[in-house]
């Protein structure tokens, strides 16, 4: 057996590669996996969609936990329902289908397996954000124009 200091069989690697969990929803064995790179491209819409409220949230310095989150959420619910489904390999149908209890177990199943692949999104457009900010408040003003032209001003006297 592997345990969490013994990973001479790649358990631990592949659970952080592939954290992929199974559990009963709704009488239906789901898998909710994290997402992959071709559908980050695929659904970078709905996920840049709540990736840029989550953003606003942790720029709001209201990002503590999964709570914190429920704004960026429920504004997004559609989006959010729909990439569940795709996490799941379900009909979104379903997702919408499910009751109050039901959907929050997926939600949270769905949360605990793409957390990092949103937070590392929501990271990195902050620090892109506080970059771009503080580029902005350290560069100079555009130099003044001249107060006289060459036309208005007498010739410098020669020194002979």
């Amino acid at each position: 057996m592997t345990t969490p200091t013994d990973n001479t069989d790649g358990a631990l690697d592949a659970a952080i590669l592939l954290p992929d969990r199974t559990t009963t929803i709704a009488g239906k064995a789901v898998v909710m996996r994290e997402y992959s790179f071709a559908e980050s491209l695929r659904h970078f819409a709905l996920i840049a969609a709540l990736s840029d409220a989550m953003t606003g949230i942790a720029l709001n310095r209201d990002f503590h936990d999964f709570d914190s989150l429920r704004a960026a959420f429920g504004a997004n619910a559609d989006g959010v329902m729909e990439l569940i489904a795709i996490a799941c390999d379900q009909p979104v149908a379903w997702v919408r289908g499910l009751n109050a209890d039901d959907g929050e177990t997926v939600h949270m199943l769905w949360w605990g397996v793409n957390a990092d692949f949103f937070l590392r999104r929501v990271l990195l457009s902050v620090k892109l954000r506080k970059v771009r900010e503080l580029a902005g408040l350290t560069s100079s003003p555009p130099s003044p124009p001249p107060d006289t032209t060459r036309e208005a001003s007498p010739d410098t006297p020669s020194g002979s």
